[in-house]
């Protein structure tokens, strides 16, 4: 009877850590501009798309940005907000990591415009919010009052759901 019960909890946790070490992968590879429209038509006031050279100019102040890793981007702006998703050509790590801190800067470009007077409380506490998250070969960030169902509708796409 002890014996089985090892041999189940040795089974259970050897299918948990498995489980755990699976890399996440994209069920679809959804194409960016229809993704970035799905935000568009669930939130209107993302009516601003910026294009890829205004874009490039967003994240690259000093001209030292590698686009390289990037396939694709789009990124959508609102008066309240923002929302950026970068396909990149390869999940490596150091890929993901890059442009996740590329993204990271961005937020930060934001949270220091937001955080001028008083007037901007709200818009602060929304860029003081903002997130980025990476799903498989996917990065993208959201600055928004609404960013969880924002996340939601990427995050469903890239699994399919």
């Amino acid at each position: 009877m002890i014996r089985r019960f090892i041999i189940v909890i040795t089974a259970v946790t050897a299918g948990l850590f498995l489980f755990s070490c699976a890399k996440k992968e994209p069920a679809q590879s959804p194409d960016i501009d229809i993704l970035a429209n799905k935000i568009s038509e669930s939130f209107s006031d993302f009516s601003i798309n910026i294009d890829e050279e205004n874009a490039k100019k967003l994240f690259d102040e000093n001209n030292d940005t590698d686009f390289s890793k990037i396939e694709k981007f789009s990124v959508k702006q609102s008066e309240y907000g923002e929302a950026g998703i970068f396909k990149l050509y390869s999940n490596a790590n150091a890929n993901v990591n890059y442009v996740k801190e590329m993204a990271a800067k961005r937020i930060l470009k934001l949270q220091a415009e937001a955080g001028g007077t008083d007037n901007n409380l709200q818009d602060k506490a929304v860029a003081n919010d903002a997130e980025v998250r990476s799903y498989g070969n996917y990065v993208y960030y959201v600055s928004h009052s609404e960013k969880d169902r924002i996340f939601k509708i990427i995050e469903d796409e890239l699994k399919g759901v």
